[in-house]
């Protein structure tokens, strides 16, 4: 099954089935685009179960995808997530993941967009969602709308994986990741992830917010995996424990 995407925002309403609809328009919904935001205000988004892809920062509850096949639609729930990083500690999986790489090198450091990343996210997006894409569309290269940070992961002097996320005052975000399809096998999106996590941690980090998930399972599941997560209950727009899926 081969879908395309739509967000709330620039969907055919006149298309969507009359259910999907109705939950929709009832439903949160908003978005801002700001090309300059304090980091402070960035984090009283993220407590309030925001995201951001860019300069576009949104808070919404459903996604639209079509079925270009059948030409019909289903709404995914979003599920923002955190991690709490008090007594945060790793799964067994994770800790393999952890041992299974510690041949390469890690280099944490301020963004910054060259040739070498640009060939390397064109190669991964392709492969990942077989259509072509922009990394500018997540990271500016120009600290807009604020500065971001990167951990780099060098496999003697090759790049095999970066991933790129925001320092709050007291928390962090990822904003994306991306890797080199041929060393697929040390489940290098995964750590970057844990990498960006243990950054956190040492920087006495409240939080760790990896983006949003789906409630349906999806290519996001790997965030659901980690211990101490919450997600945001749309109900009570509050954040709630959450059990990691195994």
């Amino acid at each position: 099954m081969i879908l395309r995407y739509f967000t709330n925002n620039n969907l055919i309403y006149t298309k969507i089935p009359k259910i999907h609809l109705k939950i929709m328009l009832k439903d949160v919904n908003e978005f801002l685009e700001r090309y300059e935001m304090t980091l402070s205000d960035w984090e009283a988004l993220l407590n309030s179960g925001w995201d951001r892809v860019g300069s576009f920062f949104f808070h919404r509850r459903f996604d639209v995808f079509q079925n270009i096949f059948e030409d019909n639609f289903t709404a995914f729930e979003l599920m923002p997530l955190r991690y709490n990083l008090e007594n945060f500690s790793f799964s067994k999986s994770q800790r393999i993941i952890k041992r299974r790489n510690e041949d390469l090198k890690r280099v944490f450091r301020p963004a910054f967009i060259d040739e070498e990343k640009l060939e390397m996210f064109d190669n991964w997006y392709s492969g990942r969602f077989f259509t072509e894409g922009s990394i500018f569309t997540w990271v500016s290269g120009s600290d807009k709308p604020f500065p971001t940070y990167e951990v780099a992961l060098y496999k003697a002097d090759k790049l095999v994986a970066c991933s790129f996320f925001d320092i709050t005052p007291s928390v962090q975000y990822s904003t994306l990741a991306m890797y080199d399809h041929n060393e697929r096998h040390r489940s290098l999106g995964t750590y970057t992830l844990i990498s960006e996590v243990e950054y956190a941690i040492k920087n006495l980090k409240k939080y760790h917010y990896p983006g949003h998930a789906y409630a349906q399972k999806s290519v996001y599941d790997y965030k659901k995996k980690y211990n101490n997560m919450e997600n945001y209950d749309w109900e009570t727009s509050t954040w709630k424990p959450l059990d990691r899926i195994i």
